[in-house]
């Protein structure tokens, strides 16, 4: 399985290719890395790599698939970004394109479609369901409005990015 890791504005793509008691054969982008790596009783991890050692620790930080590693008292904040990181973020960022239109984060089914063409809707109210990553989300309108299209229907099959409702917002008038 492959995985993002982020280490300040740096990417990498992390796969663990193979692994036989504590020897791993990491890939780290492009080049592999065969480490001996043990957990250690008080609580640390001991790596070994071309005749050099390290100690390590790790604490889970406040963010998602985030973990502060210690080595010889500096810390280094590294996100690890999987399918199921990339999906809250798509979701908690990417539900609406800013032209309140509602847009599949990832690939999913749709479960259920809660509104048709010309309904009105209120902010929050929800729109859709969606099944991804063996969960089910809603996806709540941005705006008061008018769907103005529905593009999918129950148990559709979506791809990331895909539009799946526009909204037309309904703009306050003053009296």
């Amino acid at each position: 399985m492959k995985v993002d890791a982020i280490v300040n504005d740096r990417t990498a793509t992390v796969e663990l290719v193979s692994r036989e008691d504590n020897k791993y054969s990491i890939k780290i982008d492009d080049k592999i890395y065969d480490v001996d790596i043990i957990f250690t009783p008080n609580g640390s991890y001991s790596i070994l790599y071309n005749n050099r050692s390290w100690e390590l620790e790790t604490a889970k930080a406040n963010e998602f698939n985030t973990f502060n590693i210690y080595k010889y008292g500096q810390s280094i904040k590294v996100e690890i970004e999987d399918a199921l990181s990339k999906y809250r973020k798509n979701k908690q960022s990417g539900s609406h394109d800013g032209q309140n239109n509602i847009i599949a984060p990832m690939p999913g089914k749709i479960v259920k479609v809660l509104v048709e063409e010309g309904e009105p809707i209120s902010a929050g109210d929800t729109v859709l369901i969606i099944s991804a990553m063996k969960m089910e989300s809603e996806f709540k309108s941005p705006v008061d409005g008018i769907v103005k299209k529905v593009h999918v229907k129950d148990n559709d099959i979506v791809n990331g990015d895909q539009l799946l409702v526009e909204i037309e917002a309904i703009e306050e008038t003053e009296e």
